[in-house]
Protein backbone atom coordinates (compact mmCIF):
# COMPACT_ATOMS: atom_id res chain seq x y z
CA UNK A 1 0.00 0.00 0.00
CA UNK A 2 1.27 3.75 -1.14
CA UNK A 3 0.84 6.53 1.19
CA UNK A 4 0.81 9.96 -0.58
CA UNK A 5 -0.72 12.39 1.65
CA UNK A 6 -0.10 13.84 4.98
CA UNK A 7 -2.33 12.06 7.12
CA UNK A 8 -2.88 9.99 11.03
CA UNK A 9 -3.39 6.64 9.80
CA UNK A 10 -3.96 3.33 11.90
CA UNK A 11 -2.33 0.50 10.24
CA UNK A 12 -6.32 -1.75 9.94
CA UNK A 13 -7.40 1.02 7.82
CA UNK A 14 -4.27 1.17 5.18
CA UNK A 15 -3.90 -2.49 4.81
CA UNK A 16 -7.61 -3.48 4.22
CA UNK A 17 -7.58 -7.33 4.02
CA UNK A 18 -6.37 -9.78 6.91
CA UNK A 19 -2.68 -9.08 7.36
CA UNK A 20 -0.75 -12.03 6.30
CA UNK A 21 3.29 -12.40 6.30
CA UNK A 22 4.48 -11.99 2.48
CA UNK A 23 7.25 -11.17 -0.12
CA UNK A 24 6.73 -7.50 -0.35
CA UNK A 25 3.79 -6.72 1.82
CA UNK A 26 3.67 -3.56 3.44
CA UNK A 27 3.64 0.04 3.51
CA UNK A 28 5.45 2.26 1.32
CA UNK A 29 5.40 6.47 2.25
CA UNK A 30 6.25 8.39 -0.69
CA UNK A 31 8.43 11.77 -1.13
CA UNK A 32 8.11 14.58 0.79
CA UNK A 33 5.38 13.36 2.92
CA UNK A 34 4.40 13.67 7.39
CA UNK A 35 2.76 11.00 8.15
CA UNK A 36 1.80 8.72 11.37
CA UNK A 37 0.64 5.48 12.19
CA UNK A 38 -0.85 3.56 14.93
CA UNK A 39 -0.23 -0.09 14.54
CA UNK A 40 -3.43 -1.75 15.81
CA UNK A 41 -3.03 -5.30 14.30
CA UNK A 42 0.10 -6.14 15.63
CA UNK A 43 1.23 -8.31 12.96
CA UNK A 44 4.17 -8.72 10.74
CA UNK A 45 5.17 -6.00 7.60
CA UNK A 46 7.21 -4.21 6.12
CA UNK A 47 7.40 -0.12 6.32
CA UNK A 48 9.63 1.68 3.50
CA UNK A 49 9.81 5.28 3.69
CA UNK A 50 11.04 7.37 0.73
CA UNK A 51 13.09 11.09 0.19
CA UNK A 52 12.18 13.80 2.59
CA UNK A 53 9.41 12.22 4.59
CA UNK A 54 8.41 12.08 7.95
CA UNK A 55 6.76 9.08 9.78
CA UNK A 56 5.94 8.30 13.21
CA UNK A 57 4.77 5.13 13.72
CA UNK A 58 2.95 4.21 17.54
CA UNK A 59 2.81 0.24 18.29
CA UNK A 60 1.60 -1.43 21.83
CA UNK A 61 2.60 -5.26 21.34
CA UNK A 62 1.55 -7.88 24.04
CA UNK A 63 2.15 -11.62 24.42
CA UNK A 64 2.67 -11.67 20.55
CA UNK A 65 4.98 -14.76 19.16
CA UNK A 66 7.23 -14.75 15.55
CA UNK A 67 6.60 -10.40 15.12
CA UNK A 68 8.86 -9.34 12.75
CA UNK A 69 8.84 -6.09 11.41
CA UNK A 70 11.16 -4.65 8.57
CA UNK A 71 11.62 -1.20 8.30
CA UNK A 72 13.55 0.43 5.52
CA UNK A 73 14.96 4.02 4.79
CA UNK A 74 16.02 3.64 1.03
CA UNK A 75 16.40 7.84 0.24
CA UNK A 76 17.50 10.72 1.51
CA UNK A 77 16.70 13.03 4.43
CA UNK A 78 13.98 10.65 5.62
CA UNK A 79 13.06 10.80 9.06
CA UNK A 80 11.33 7.50 11.05
CA UNK A 81 10.11 7.82 15.18
CA UNK A 82 9.25 4.35 16.23
CA UNK A 83 7.30 4.23 19.71
CA UNK A 84 7.07 1.26 20.98
CA UNK A 85 5.36 -0.21 24.30
CA UNK A 86 5.97 -4.00 25.17
CA UNK A 87 3.71 -5.50 27.96
CA UNK A 88 4.57 -9.04 28.88
CA UNK A 89 2.83 -11.08 31.27
CA UNK A 90 2.10 -14.69 32.26
CA UNK A 91 0.36 -16.72 29.94
CA UNK A 92 -3.41 -17.41 30.94
CA UNK A 93 -2.54 -21.30 30.18
CA UNK A 94 -0.18 -22.23 32.77
CA UNK A 95 1.71 -24.34 30.52
CA UNK A 96 2.74 -21.89 28.76
CA UNK A 97 5.34 -19.29 28.82
CA UNK A 98 4.37 -15.80 28.40
CA UNK A 99 6.44 -13.21 26.43
CA UNK A 100 7.22 -11.21 23.75
CA UNK A 101 9.56 -12.62 20.89
CA UNK A 102 10.07 -10.28 18.30
CA UNK A 103 12.45 -9.46 15.24
CA UNK A 104 12.93 -6.17 13.55
CA UNK A 105 15.34 -5.15 11.14
CA UNK A 106 16.27 -1.51 9.92
CA UNK A 107 17.98 -0.76 6.72
CA UNK A 108 19.23 2.44 6.03
CA UNK A 109 20.56 3.32 2.92
CA UNK A 110 20.14 6.44 1.72
CA UNK A 111 22.08 9.85 3.04
CA UNK A 112 21.14 12.52 5.67
CA UNK A 113 18.64 10.53 7.34
CA UNK A 114 17.28 9.97 10.72
CA UNK A 115 15.89 6.85 12.76
CA UNK A 116 14.74 7.10 16.53
CA UNK A 117 13.25 4.67 18.37
CA UNK A 118 11.86 5.04 21.89
CA UNK A 119 11.04 1.76 23.42
CA UNK A 120 8.86 1.16 26.80
CA UNK A 121 8.91 -2.64 28.23
CA UNK A 122 6.49 -3.41 31.34
CA UNK A 123 7.15 -6.79 32.55
CA UNK A 124 5.32 -9.00 35.23
CA UNK A 125 5.81 -11.71 36.89
CA UNK A 126 7.76 -14.32 34.58
CA UNK A 127 6.91 -12.39 31.81
CA UNK A 128 9.97 -12.70 29.18
CA UNK A 129 10.69 -10.17 26.25
CA UNK A 130 13.15 -11.13 23.86
CA UNK A 131 14.30 -8.77 21.03
CA UNK A 132 16.24 -9.36 18.04
CA UNK A 133 17.19 -6.08 16.72
CA UNK A 134 19.41 -5.61 13.20
CA UNK A 135 20.30 -2.60 12.20
CA UNK A 136 21.95 -2.33 9.08
CA UNK A 137 23.74 1.22 7.38
CA UNK A 138 24.63 0.61 3.77
CA UNK A 139 28.61 1.61 2.92
CA UNK A 140 29.15 5.36 1.60
CA UNK A 141 25.84 7.05 2.57
CA UNK A 142 26.77 10.33 4.87
CA UNK A 143 25.40 11.92 7.66
CA UNK A 144 23.25 8.87 9.43
CA UNK A 145 21.75 9.63 12.77
CA UNK A 146 20.48 6.65 14.66
CA UNK A 147 19.47 7.09 18.28
CA UNK A 148 17.53 4.45 20.55
CA UNK A 149 16.46 5.11 23.83
CA UNK A 150 15.18 1.59 25.84
CA UNK A 151 13.20 1.63 29.41
CA UNK A 152 12.38 -1.59 31.01
CA UNK A 153 9.96 -2.06 34.38
CA UNK A 154 9.79 -5.18 35.75
CA UNK A 155 6.67 -5.33 38.45
CA UNK A 156 8.13 -8.14 39.61
CA UNK A 157 11.16 -10.35 40.60
CA UNK A 158 11.05 -12.94 37.85
CA UNK A 159 10.79 -11.05 34.50
CA UNK A 160 13.50 -11.38 31.80
CA UNK A 161 13.89 -9.01 29.02
CA UNK A 162 16.98 -10.76 26.58
CA UNK A 163 17.96 -7.55 24.30
CA UNK A 164 21.16 -7.39 22.03
CA UNK A 165 20.97 -4.96 19.42
CA UNK A 166 23.38 -5.74 15.98
CA UNK A 167 24.91 -3.01 14.63
CA UNK A 168 25.93 -3.72 11.04
CA UNK A 169 27.89 -0.43 9.84
CA UNK A 170 29.13 0.03 6.45
CA UNK A 171 30.27 3.50 6.32
CA UNK A 172 32.30 6.26 8.30
CA UNK A 173 30.10 8.58 8.72
CA UNK A 174 27.79 8.09 10.87
CA UNK A 175 26.27 8.81 14.48
CA UNK A 176 24.69 6.47 16.67
CA UNK A 177 23.63 5.77 20.08
CA UNK A 178 22.37 3.34 22.72
CA UNK A 179 20.60 3.60 25.80
CA UNK A 180 18.89 1.24 28.48
CA UNK A 181 17.66 1.61 31.85
CA UNK A 182 16.64 -1.73 34.17
CA UNK A 183 14.44 -1.07 36.95
CA UNK A 184 11.91 -2.21 39.09
CA UNK A 185 9.75 0.26 41.12
CA UNK A 186 9.91 -1.03 44.97
CA UNK A 187 8.25 0.38 47.73
CA UNK A 188 11.10 3.17 48.05
CA UNK A 189 10.55 4.72 44.72
CA UNK A 190 6.81 4.75 45.84
CA UNK A 191 7.11 6.56 49.10
CA UNK A 192 6.30 9.84 48.27
CA UNK A 193 3.45 8.84 46.60
CA UNK A 194 2.12 6.47 49.49
CA UNK A 195 2.71 9.03 51.94
CA UNK A 196 -0.40 10.94 50.30
CA UNK A 197 -2.28 8.57 51.34
CA UNK A 198 -2.20 6.60 48.23
CA UNK A 199 -2.82 2.71 48.18
CA UNK A 200 0.37 0.83 46.57
CA UNK A 201 -1.48 -0.15 43.48
CA UNK A 202 -2.74 3.65 42.70
CA UNK A 203 0.94 5.20 43.24
CA UNK A 204 2.21 2.37 41.06
CA UNK A 205 -0.29 2.82 38.30
CA UNK A 206 0.01 6.87 38.54
CA UNK A 207 3.81 5.94 37.81
CA UNK A 208 3.49 3.61 35.26
CA UNK A 209 0.15 5.63 33.09
CA UNK A 210 2.87 8.76 33.49
CA UNK A 211 5.77 7.04 31.30
CA UNK A 212 2.77 5.34 29.15
CA UNK A 213 1.67 8.46 28.43
CA UNK A 214 5.11 10.65 27.65
CA UNK A 215 5.92 7.92 25.48
CA UNK A 216 2.61 8.38 22.96
CA UNK A 217 2.01 12.08 23.57
CA UNK A 218 2.87 12.95 20.11
CA UNK A 219 -0.21 10.60 19.14
CA UNK A 220 -1.89 13.46 20.88
CA UNK A 221 -1.35 15.92 18.46
CA UNK A 222 -2.78 14.15 15.25
CA UNK A 223 -5.96 12.38 17.23
CA UNK A 224 -6.55 13.35 20.59
CA UNK A 225 -9.86 11.27 21.00
CA UNK A 226 -7.78 8.27 19.29
CA UNK A 227 -5.33 8.84 21.52
CA UNK A 228 -7.57 8.71 25.07
CA UNK A 229 -9.06 5.49 23.77
CA UNK A 230 -5.74 4.06 23.52
CA UNK A 231 -4.71 4.94 26.78
CA UNK A 232 -7.72 3.81 28.24
CA UNK A 233 -7.38 0.54 26.75
CA UNK A 234 -3.93 0.20 27.80
CA UNK A 235 -4.46 0.76 31.06
CA UNK A 236 -7.35 -2.20 31.39
CA UNK A 237 -4.73 -4.26 30.56
CA UNK A 238 -2.02 -3.13 33.14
Amino acid sequence: MNITKNWFYKLSEILKTPLLRKEGLGVVIENNLVVAIFDDLNKSYDVEVWENSKVEIFWVLKNEDDFKLQVLQKEDRSNLILNYLILSFPHPDKGRLGGVFAKIESKLQANFIKSNVNILSIVWNEGVINLDWIIKIEEEIEKVDWNLVEENIFLWDTGKVLWIPTLLVRSDDVKASHACKMERISDEKLFYLRSRWLWRENALNMIIEAKIESLFSCLRMYDKDYYEKVIENILKII
